[in-house]
């Protein structure tokens, strides 16, 4: 009761049309991934996000329905992870290349992924400077459908770099921009962790990441 009512403060914090990814890697933070996930889809969030491919295929088993993301998708796990229909967040060109060649091999097409971008955290995605070549690869790669492009804010609880969260978002639009240039479609943008949905409803997007400030 106490989750559904955090869902519920936060969800008055948005704007109408804004969607929600709740994150339940680590099971929900020790708080039980299927009981808070369960919880979610009850209450209609639209996404989930958990760490590994085999999180994900738990969920699935457990009755969980609605997409989630998986964040450290790994090669080994791609048969799983396409048979669970669960769609692998992509941070680095090897990894975009080794999934879009997997799409080819298994005659799988318009399977749907997250693009990472690094706009300042320095931990995983493609960065500024990898764009034009990561563009390219997306060209030659019609296997993958773009779900959703985002990144995440370094500093978003701290007013002393809300500069510099301001400069991230910046970058974020600029590299969306680019890519739906060359895919020809939309997709979701999502930027806020808990802190920037609590404090930059500026940087709402499409939809936002609710972590830690669910639980």
């Amino acid at each position: 009761s106490a989750v559904a009512r955090n869902l519920q403060a936060i969800r008055q914090l948005l704007q109408p049309a804004v969607k929600l990814m709740g994150m339940v890697k680590a099971f929900s933070y020790g708080s039980g991934s299927y009981e808070i996930a369960s919880l979610l889809q009850y209450h209609g969030v639209e996404y989930l996000a958990v760490a590994f491919t085999d999180e994900g295929v738990e969920l699935r088993k457990a009755g969980i329905t609605m997409p989630i993301m998986v964040m450290n998708p790994e090669p080994v796990t791609f048969d799983s992870l396409t048979e669970h229909n669960l769609e692998p967040e992509l941070y680095s060109l090897t990894l975009l290349q080794q999934f879009g060649n997997y799409l080819q091999q298994s005659g799988l097409s318009s399977y749907p992924v997250h693009l990472k971008v690094d706009t300042g955290m320095h931990r995983l995605g493609f960065t500024i400077q990898e764009l034009p070549a990561l563009v390219a690869a997306l060209q030659k790669l019609p296997h993958l459908s773009v779900q959703s492009v985002f990144s995440h804010l370094a500093a978003a609880e701290d007013p002393n770099h809300d500069a510099f969260t301001k400069q991230q978002a910046i970058l974020f639009e600029q590299a969306c921009s680019k890519i739906r240039e060359v895919t020809g479609y939309n997709f979701l943008m999502h930027l806020n962790n808990s802190s920037g949905i609590l404090r930059h409803a500026a940087y709402q997007y499409d939809m936002v990441r609710l972590g830690i400030a669910l639980y």
